[in-house]
């Protein structure tokens, strides 16, 4: 996989990311003018809820369906696409009846004095169509469809956008939940259209009960892997609303979705493009070569948006928000922290979905999800709100750890000296960054400049060098 393609995929994935999340932050920016911390609060909650409950209803067939799929040879293959849009339907029905099922406990847990089981009645609807999303999303994954995935998610963040604005406007708290419901119907809306043109003999093709048990075996695994990490966020927001209020979780949210956000782009690449060439990787050497570059290509790519964030961070949630989100400036920086380790261990994550045993996802899974729950709410009550974000970063470390500890176990060797080199020298820079920033403001602004100019250079350079 030549580094090279590895930056085009993560520039054009990029793009759509860049319009999905100046849609969520407008939206964002409406409700924190409109409503303040708290239903900035409520809408961290809302998706926590509806992702939490499409995790587990979804039967982990958004990342099944791309390895059932891809390692399908020509004639098996519409065979297997009609099993995951079968169990996607399936899926979605089963994820409407869990939303309306669970709404009025979620709503006795998270809100006991308050009457919102309408909104969470609202926002149980949206759980069916995130399931559809994700399974049409895992199609055009293993169709190699990049740009069509990328130009729908532009067209779906636009529409939900457009959509849900009034509803927030006109109908407050209320429209938060039917702007959630609109965003994630034009998303499933929009993706599933174009996946009914991946395999257009798949629509006679026969289901087979051998490829619905496969999907079955092998999604289990990942659906309990993927529901806990829901999970986990699910139960730290209600944590925080229970003990510290609705107007500390918006805090948390802001800093959630802001660190969490600029280099979500390389995420979304490696899952677009990455994940399904490490699950057709013909052996665990060179699955892990493929590793390394991508630790290397996030890196180079999301790196300079964390500095611009350490760097920056106090201004940027007041452009995003308000000048009333300064308290969570101090979690913001904890959780850069978080994601820098994650820029290092979602490649691994994602070769642990394409190449591991399922008890194997499931142990790693288990006790990472542990970790990022239990550690924020240990902390929360002896260090404040900043306790939920050290929690965070600890979280991610534990579970960066078993990630290198179980790559050395089945791939016979550790990352090579050169990447881990890489990392190091990372985080020095990113602390070098941070530690100017708390000295003088300007000089801060001007270190994160210049890391976004030497990595775009260096990009252009690569991207060059790969065409010539």
């Amino acid at each position: 996989m030549a580094f090279a393609r590895i930056l085009r995929s993560s520039a054009l994935m990029g793009g759509a990311s860049v319009v999905v999340l100046l849609a969520g932050f407008a939206r964002a920016k409406v409700i924190a003018l409109a409503l303040g911390a708290s239903g900035v609060g409520l809408i961290g909650l809302f998706h926590a809820f509806s992702g939490n409950l499409a995790a587990l209803a979804g039967w982990g067939l958004a990342t099944a369906g791309v390895r059932t799929v891809t390692a399908a040879n020509p004639a098996e293959r519409a065979h297997k696409v009609a099993a995951v849009r079968r169990v996607g339907l399936l899926s979605g029905l089963a994820g409407l009846g869990l939303g309306l099922l669970l709404a009025a406990p979620a709503e006795a847990w998270a809100f006991p004095e308050q009457d919102r089981l309408a909104e969470l009645l609202i926002v149980a609807l949206a759980v069916p169509c995130l399931v559809l999303a994700g399974a049409s999303s895992a199609l055009l994954q293993a169709a190699g469809e990049v740009t069509a995935l990328a130009r729908l998610q532009i067209l779906a963040a636009l529409l939900g956008f457009s959509l849900g604005l009034p509803a927030i406007w006109f109908w407050g708290e209320r429209g938060i939940a039917l702007s959630v419901l609109l965003a994630a119907l034009a998303t499933a809306a929009c993706l599933w259209r174009r996946a009914a043109r991946v395999c257009p003999e798949a629509a006679s093709a026969t289901v087979r009960p051998s490829d619905l048990a496969e999907l079955g075996r092998l999604g289990a695994a990942l659906m309990v892997a993927g529901w806990l990490a829901q999970l986990s966020a699910y139960l730290v927001r209600l944590y925080v609303i229970r003990t510290e209020g609705l107007e500390a979780a918006g805090y948390y949210q802001a800093a959630y979705a802001l660190a969490g956000a600029l280099p979500g782009f390389v995420f979304g690449a490696m899952a677009a493009d990455f994940f399904p060439r490490v699950s057709a990787a013909s052996a665990e050497t060179e699955a892990l070569e493929l590793v390394e570059k991508q630790i290397l290509a996030a890196l180079l790519l999301g790196v300079p948006l964390l500095g611009a964030l350490l760097s920056l961070g106090p201004w940027s949630l007041r452009w995003l928000y308000s000048a009333a989100f300064d308290p969570a400036q101090p979690l913001l920086l904890w959780m850069t922290w978080g994601v820098f380790l994650r820029l290092l261990t979602w490649p691994m994550g994602f070769w642990l979905l394409a190449r591991a045993a399922a008890p194997q996802v499931l142990a790693v899974e288990v006790l990472g999800a542990a970790a990022m729950t239990l550690l924020p709410v240990l902390l929360l009550p002896r260090l404040g709100l900043v306790g939920s974000a050290v929690g965070f970063f600890l979280g991610s470390l534990l579970h960066g750890g078993l990630l290198f500890w179980l790559v050395r176990r089945r791939a016979g060797r550790h990352l090579r000296p050169a990447t881990l080199l890489a990392g190091g020298g990372a985080a020095a820079v990113l602390l070098l960054v941070q530690l100017g920033a708390a000295y003088d403001a300007v000089l801060g602004a001007t270190l994160g400049g210049l890391l976004l100019l030497a990595a775009a250079i260096a990009v252009v350079r690569l991207y060059l060098r790969g065409h010539r």
